[in-house]
């Protein structure tokens, strides 16, 4: 079986890196339909999942 592996962006909006002690990740139940949510510690920017185009 193989490890479940979550995408996230490797950059916000304005361009600062994100990864581990970078962001914090959380999820955005006030959207319709709920979905995941990343926010970029040193600009305080929420980035939302539908921001994103990921492949199929």
């Amino acid at each position: 079986m193989a490890p479940l592996v979550e995408r996230f962006p490797s950059r916000c909006p304005h361009g600062h890196r994100l990864g581990i002690r970078r962001m914090l990740v959380g999820w955005d139940n006030q959207c319709d339909p709920p979905q995941r949510i990343w926010v970029c510690l040193r600009c305080n920017t929420v980035m939302h999942r539908h921001d994103y185009s990921w492949p199929e």
